[in-house]
């Protein structure tokens, strides 16, 4: 038997036997994966074997490395498969949130929706008026617009500029909440708070995407 199969036999006796449809195997290692296997984790010592303790102990050793690095790749595994990446969400079903307290702007919604109308809702919490701003921007000009004024980032004397694309937004009275439905095309968008009085300021709360369905 090869060392890394022993190693792996090993590891398979001493551990339950993971679900492999819960895994990203492919065939031949679902096959691997649940050929051997003790269902609890009672570990017998094996009987007749010629090797010497000092060779048996470091087996042990080796078989408990690989064992750990095998586990925290498959519950790595199942967490990718777990958390599914980016999801794309309906437009109907996104209810997208903004929120401004003063000092930040907050966006708490999905970062990948489907074109749609897609319903806003807008709360300022902060003692001046702010105007919440939606701005459409090209592929091309995205990174650009990225690049120069950062999610997270906030700036005076910058406000949402039309001539970057499509701008669509609303003033929000201190201490009010409003609900907005906004036509979003296939684009990717940059949403924004700003205030205007007393003083010009920004800050970028979140990059979007929305695409056809």
């Amino acid at each position: 038997m090869k060392d890394a199969e022993y190693i792996y036999s090993l590891y398979v006796q001493a551990n339950p036997v993971p679900d492999p449809l819960l895994l990203p195997l492919s065939r031949d290692e679902a096959a691997l994966l649940t050929s051997e296997g003790s269902p609890d984790m009672i570990t017998e010592e094996q009987a007749n074997r010629p090797n010497s303790g000092t060779s048996t102990r470091r087996r042990r050793l080796v078989a408990a490395a690989g064992a750990a690095v095998v586990l925290i790749a498959a519950i790595a595994a199942v967490a990718l498969v777990a958390g599914g990446g980016t999801t794309v969400v309906a437009a109907e079903e996104a209810d997208p949130v903004m929120t401004f307290d003063g000092s930040v702007c907050i966006y708490s919604g999905p970062e990948l929706i489907e074109e749609g109308m897609v319903e806003f809702s807008m709360t300022n919490s902060a003692d001046v008026e702010v105007v919440f701003a939606r701005l459409e921007v090209g592929e091309s000009d995205l990174r650009e617009e990225l690049d120069a004024f950062p999610v997270g980032s906030e700036d005076t004397g910058i406000r949402p500029n039309p001539e970057q694309g499509t701008l669509s937004y609303t003033l929000v009275a201190p201490g009010e909440s409003v609900v907005r439905q906004w036509p979003m095309s296939a684009a990717f968008y940059v949403l924004d708070c700003a205030t205007i009085d007393p003083t010009d300021h920004r800050w970028r709360a979140a990059q979007i995407e929305v695409v056809a369905p």
